[in-house]
């Protein structure tokens, strides 16, 4: 999915890179150092210059090399390795190998049942990237399922009024409506009204937009 809480799958690429770079000194006690030192990040920053440029099957080449050269350094089941399977998912994601993507997200949320937090927020990415390839594909059960694991998880780690939260509800809301659930599909889209009603901007685009999509969902229901 380009990411869309809700930006694109490049920021969701530096975002969670960032993450754990910031994390890195607090995560000690999860990790089992292999070698003495640090892996090269070599092939992580060829990566991202290839996904930005759009050269996917490069930026792919370059991830499997990161794991490889990470696996040096951690065991399989560490925060490190799953950052790895989720970037090469993305890879995947965006060469339209979507079965391969979903196989390395799956891989990446083994190791984070392991390793992270029930409600951590970073679990909630690999969630959205799960599901917005299984949507892809016409999975729409599954991708309903964690779309909505997300949403649970980025109520409580963002907050109830958050544009992580109304990016969820509106990801949810469009998946009905491809499921011909016109009706839940008004409720989800409901729910961005209500919580950009209780926010400081009610007038925004968001909620312009929002409001037209309900009404033209209405009248598919008459």
């Amino acid at each position: 999915m380009p990411y869309l809480k809700l930006l694109t799958s490049l920021i969701l690429l530096i975002s969670l890179s960032s993450f754990w770079a910031c994390s890195n000194d607090n995560d000690k006690d999860i990790k089992t150092i292999l070698l003495e030192g640090e892996p090269s990040e070599e092939h992580s920053l060829l990566s991202q210059k290839y996904f930005e440029e759009g050269e996917f099957q490069k930026a792919l080449e370059e991830d499997k090399k990161q794991l490889k050269e990470d696996l040096k350094y951690y065991k399989e089941d560490t925060p490190e390795i799953a950052l790895d399977y989720n970037n090469i998912g993305l890879d995947y994601d965006k060469l339209k190998e979507y079965i391969k993507a979903i196989e390395y997200y799956q891989k990446a949320m083994n190791i984070d049942d392991k390793t992270l937090e029930r409600n951590s927020t970073e679990r909630s990415t690999t969630y959205y990237n799960f599901a917005s390839s299984n949507e892809t594909l016409g999975n729409y059960d599954k991708a309903l399922e964690y779309y909505t694991k997300a949403l649970k998880i980025d109520k409580i780690g963002f907050g109830e009024f958050s544009r992580d939260v109304l990016d969820d509800y509106e990801n949810i809301a469009k998946l009905y409506e491809k499921m011909g659930k016109i009706d839940l599909s008004i409720k989800q889209y409901q729910e961005i009204v209500d919580i950009v009603a209780h926010g400081s901007n009610p007038r925004s685009k968001r909620a312009k937009r929002i409001k037209v999509k309900i009404e033209a969902l209405k009248k598919r229901l008459k």
